[in-house]
């Protein structure tokens, strides 16, 4: 993205990490549905939903880094 638009898409370390909990309960919902219901289907909602976690949690990384709050590594 360009820097203009990258500065539109972009949310604040503090909003990124406000979404952390509601992912959380969002993937204990769909592992206790999982349990439920151990179909394919359920397995491969859950592996997505795992993924858009992974690059939520990616995406505050980066934005902490940027916003120098990060430790770098």
């Amino acid at each position: 993205m360009s820097g203009q638009a990258g500065a539109l898409y972009a949310q604040s370390a503090t909003t990124l990490t406000n979404s952390m909990a509601d992912i959380g309960e969002h993937l204990a919902a769909r592992c206790a549905a999982l349990q439920r219901n151990p179909t394919a289907r359920e397995c491969e909602d859950l592996a997505i939903n795992l993924d858009g976690a992974r690059r939520a949690v990616l995406r505050l990384r980066e934005q902490l880094i940027a916003e120098g709050a990060g430790d770098g590594r």
